[in-house]
């Protein structure tokens, strides 16, 4: 079997901490306490009901804040006066700026596709939300569309592909729903993480790998490829994952010269699936509902829909992403990931200081990253 060289084995050192703050977080005292997430159920999320969103009573943050930090890192919430499509300012930010004490919203990026001209002809004034809904061919043709930008399934990703690492929560919000179906799943990969490190060591180790992992989206502006361990320590020497399943433009290949991240990489993909173990689900199927998550621990995805005729019967999300600090609320697009510095300068030439600025763009004739800005 193919062993580690010593940069490897130095960066996959990072596992000890990893596993001691996970341990610490989530309040148990070893290993040994971790149940096999294989047996557990799913679990269908219910919402916190939110009388009025301008006004949060401290019980209802309470438990938004509880249900974030919790097993499953997902706030779910249902508004029960959802005020009309186009209003300002968005239902989502108001909830946001009454919670920045309970979970981390304290710093929004302003995502470029926010003011898209097609959005826009939709749907109105920007409203400092992205919307995510069934673009059908803009121009009448079957244009180019990505995968979140269709009714089909959309497999298990974290938020922020080319960020870094540096979206911290998200949050989903329905302006309208679908006749059917799309149905949001998570998974808290983090937590599960324990249980491998328990069953199996040398597997766990293996997705500390620097380049266990490697996502591509091939084309468009938004074109970038990052090649990242699947757990590690982000700069703050928080705990952290980066995992994605193949899903329309989006490809993901896993190191496969390795036995052991071969075994590690059965056992997350296993549990990534729709409605697998251990995972949580809702359904966003009613104005006002939606969902505060913890992008940086777990994945999350989502079933196919069908839309009816009429426009209220069309799925369309609000979405909005928060960062790990101030200095990120802005736009990125890099190969590299914010990774503890002792560890990121193990391998600077994938993690260093100019891997993680910039504006970047994978360049498909020549297969690398180039920088542009």
């Amino acid at each position: 079997m193919m062993r580690l060289d010593e940069r490897e084995k130095s960066f996959v050192a990072q596992k000890e901490l990893f596993i001691s703050r996970v341990l610490a977080e989530i309040g148990v005292s070893s290993l040994e306490e971790i149940p096999d997430q294989t047996k557990i159920e799913t679990r269908a999320l219910l919402p916190v009901v939110i009388r009025d969103y301008k006004n949060l009573r401290s019980e209802e943050a309470e438990q938004l804040s509880h249900g974030y930090w919790g097993n499953y890192g997902v706030a779910p919430f249902l508004i029960l006066n959802p005020p009309s499509m186009g209003t300002t300012p968005h239902p989502l930010l108001e909830l946001a700026e009454q919670l920045k004490s309970h979970i981390p919203l304290k710093y929004p990026v302003e995502h470029p596709m926010e003011g898209h001209q097609e959005a826009i002809k939709r749907f109105g004034s920007p409203d400092g939300t992205l919307k995510i809904y069934n673009l059908d061919g803009k121009d009448g043709l079957n244009s180019y569309k990505e995968i979140a930008e269709t009714t089909e399934n959309f497999e298990s990703h974290n938020d922020g592909l080319g960020y870094a690492g540096a979206v911290e929560a998200f949050c989903l919000y329905a302006d309208s729903a679908p006749l059917a179906g799309g149905y949001t799943y998570f998974q808290n990969i983090v937590r599960l993480s324990l249980a491998l490190a328990k069953s199996d060591p040398e597997a766990f180790e293996a997705l500390f790998l620097p380049d266990a992992i490697s996502a591509l989206r091939p084309r468009g502006k938004g074109a970038i490829k990052v090649e990242a361990p699947v757990l590690f320590l982000n700069e703050f020497g928080a705990p952290q994952c980066f995992l994605r399943v193949s899903s329309g433009e989006y490809l993901i290949t896993w190191r496969d010269n390795y036995e052991p991240l071969v075994r590690a990489s059965a056992f997350i993909n296993y549990l990534a699936r729709p409605f697998a173990p251990a995972s949580s689900f809702l359904n966003l199927n009613r104005p006002g509902s939606g969902c505060f998550a913890r992008n940086g621990w777990l994945v999350h995805g989502r079933t196919s829909f069908i839309n009816g005729d009429q426009s209220n019967d069309c799925r369309v999300l609000a979405r909005k992403w928060f960062m790990t600090s101030e200095r990120h609320a802005n736009y990125k697009h890099v190969p590299g990931m914010h990774i503890l510095a002792e560890f990121a300068e193990i391998y600077p030439e994938r993690f260093g200081p100019e891997m993680v600025v910039g504006d970047w763009n994978y360049d498909p004739k020549s297969g690398i990253n180039i920088r542009h800005a």
